[in-house]
């Protein structure tokens, strides 16, 4: 095993021994395809872009400006490491926050952590 291999590990290890910390919520993501409904069960945490950093919200407002949305509704969507990551267009079971909450896109996975970040619109 090498030594990012080791890395690796020791994150994941960590991801998921503080994952009722990391992952707060739990709910199953919807997505509709060839007529057939397909159900994403997963431990997850929502977070807010407007609290963001510099270079996040800079992200988040050329995301917005591409999909037509407004900035104010874009949420970034984190994955238990052992539960299924929704596809693009898939939507949460349950209102969030007054709204939808759709996946639109994942971001690259990380090559220390293996976590995609999901970027999502809360449709209102």
């Amino acid at each position: 095993m090498g030594r990012v291999d080791e890395i690796r590990d020791r994150v994941r290890g960590r991801l998921v021994g503080n994952a009722d910390l990391l992952y707060r919520h739990e709910g199953t993501f919807t997505k509709t395809q060839n007529g057939r409904e397909f159900s994403y069960s997963c431990r997850f945490s929502v977070r807010d872009l407007t609290k963001g950093n510099r270079d996040q919200i800079a992200a988040a407002n050329a995301f917005a400006a591409d999909e037509g949305a407004a900035f104010r509704d874009i949420r970034l969507l984190r994955i238990h490491p052992d539960d299924p990551r929704p596809p693009e267009g898939a939507v949460l079971a349950v209102p969030w926050d007054g709204g939808r909450l759709e996946v639109r896109g994942w971001s690259q996975s990380s090559d220390f952590t293996g976590q995609a970040v999901g970027f999502c619109i809360l449709r209102r």
